[in-house]
Formats: structure tokens, C-alpha cells, sequence
């Protein structure tokens, strides 16, 4: 287990009437730094590989890895408005109190893998081998901001929305789990020897079904408020959805070395 105490983050985004500047909520629209601070993660899991000669030709291997990364704490949130430093007297850094982070899932990798492979090696200097790999439990980076207490108040008015309900809540702030993917890739090459001189050829396909898979992702924190991100999902096309990372489609690498 490794665990990742008072860490810290910053991020940017643009952000639309979320601060509190002391006598009311200011509506200013602004692109703003985001900081946590306290920041506790706990990772655990366990990895395992195995290879086995079935002969003098063939070679297979297996290797699989599984994990639990997760937020262990609720960290501080501040915000910082920087264009309010040119008004004189003007807070340009709002404390939004604890992001409820802890138990949610860390983002940017697999927390499962899995991997089979199979490879022949031919007497005369030509090997070809593939695999299949096996990715699942890859989750969204969520918004802190829209996890914070702040997040069932109304800008306008400073009070909580009348239509606000736990249960809604819970569903529009639910961190999204992407599909599991399985990969298929071969590779091949062949080796000469010319007149004392070393030629290979490697030549490989990743990919080879060609799917289409996140990799990752963040949600957009923009709308962090309850009825501006309720109404933005129930319009059933989304204006500041969730953004996305795709990994590559099919792809080809070609390597040829000649040794001098």
C-alpha cells in the first residue's frame, strides 16, 4: 500500500458565478485557479507475471494487475479570481471549504490489467508473437468545486435551490466509470547476417480491431451548481459536458536496423 499524504493541486478553468466576495455572491464570470490543498491518496493492489517455455519455439506469458486508487480525505478548495486584482480593495481568493473527494476514485489509469501473450521463435531468425490485453476500472477525473457544500447554493441569493435533492445530487455527481477495452496486438521480425553485417527488420500492429476507447477524462467545472449542471444534463446534449481522452486507433510501427 502507498500512501500520499497533504498533497496539493491546481487547475484552470473558466467558471461562471461561484464567489462569495463577503456581502453576497458575486455573478462575475472569470477563468480562475483552482488549489487543493490536504490532498490524501491511498493506492493498494498487487501485481503478478508468469512465463512459460511450452518449447523450444513457443513462449507464452501472462501478467495481470489489480488496484484500488483512491481520494483518502476531503481536501481544502480556494479559488482565485484574477481578474478582480485590478478593483481596488476587491478578494481574489475564496475559501469554498472541503471537497468531498474521499472514497472517489483517482484518475489516469486502468485500476485492473490483465495481459495473455503468445510468441514462436522459428531456428531460422524469424519470431512473430501477439497479445491480448485487458483494461477496466478507468474512472473520470471528477470537479472538486461541484463537490464542495457550495454546490446546493444559489449564486444569486446565497440561499440553497428550493428544487435541490440529495438523491438528484447524487446522480449528477456520480464519478463515471468508463467501458473495459480489449486490446489485440501482433508483432513479428527476422534477423540476417550479410557479409558479416547485422540486418533486422521489426514490424508490429497495435490495436488491431481498430476500437474506439477512452482513456481518460475530466469533467468540466463550469457549471458548479446544482441547477446550472441539472439543467445542462437534462437538455439531453450537454453545452459543458464531461471532456475526453481517446487512445490511438490502429496503428503500424516499422523498424529497420542494419549493424554495421
Amino acid at each position: 500500500m502507498l500512501a500520499i499524504k497533504n498533497s496539493s493541486k491546481t487547475s484552470y478553468f473558466y467558471a461562471e458565478g461561484i464567489f462569495d466576495n463577503g456581502s453576497g455572491y458575486d455573478p462575475t464570470n472569470a477563468f480562475v485557479s483552482q488549489t487543493l490543498t490536504k490532498l490524501d491518496k491511498k493506492n493498494t493492489g498487487a501485481e503478478l507475471s508468469f512465463e512459460y517455455q511450452i518449447s523450444s519455439t513457443f513462449k507464452t506469458t501472462l501478467s495481470a494487475a489489480f488496484g484500488n486508487y483512491v481520494y483518502s480525505s476531503n481536501p481544502s478548495v480556494t479559488i482565485t479570481n484574477d481578474a478582480n486584482r485590478s478593483k481596488d480593495g476587491a478578494q481574489t481568493t475564496f475559501d469554498f471549504g472541503s471537497a468531498f473527494l474521499k472514497n472517489y476514485k483517482q484518475p489516469g489509469t486502468p485500476q485492473q490489467a490483465y495481459s495473455f501473450g503468445l510468441e514462436y521463435r522459428d531456428p531460422k531468425f524469424w519470431w512473430i508473437g501477439g497479445n491480448i490485453n485487458y483494461l477496466a476500472e478507468s474512472y473520470i477525473d471528477v470537479s472538486p468545486i461541484s463537490r464542495t457544500s457550495q454546490f446546493y447554493i444559489n449564486p444569486a441569493n446565497g440561499f440553497p435551490f428550493p428544487e435541490a435533492t440529495s438523491e438528484r445530487g447524487n446522480e449528477l455527481l456520480k464519478q463515471e466509470k468508463f467501458q473495459p477495452i480489449t486490446l489485440l496486438n501482433f508483432n513479428g521480425g527476422k534477423s540476417w547476417r550479410i557479409h558479416k553485417k547485422y540486418i533486422g527488420l521489426f514490424a508490429s500492429i497495435n490495436n488491431v480491431l481498430g476500437l474506439i476507447y477512452k482513456t481518460g477524462g475530466f469533467e468540466q467545472a463550469r457549471n458548479a451548481n446544482f441547477r446550472a449542471l441539472n439543467q445542462d444534463m437534462t437538455s439531453g446534449t450537454p453545452s459543458f459536458g464531461s471532456r475526453y481522452y481517446y487512445g490511438y486507433g490502429r496503428t503500424y510501427f516499422l523498424n529497420l536496423t542494419i549493424g554495421l
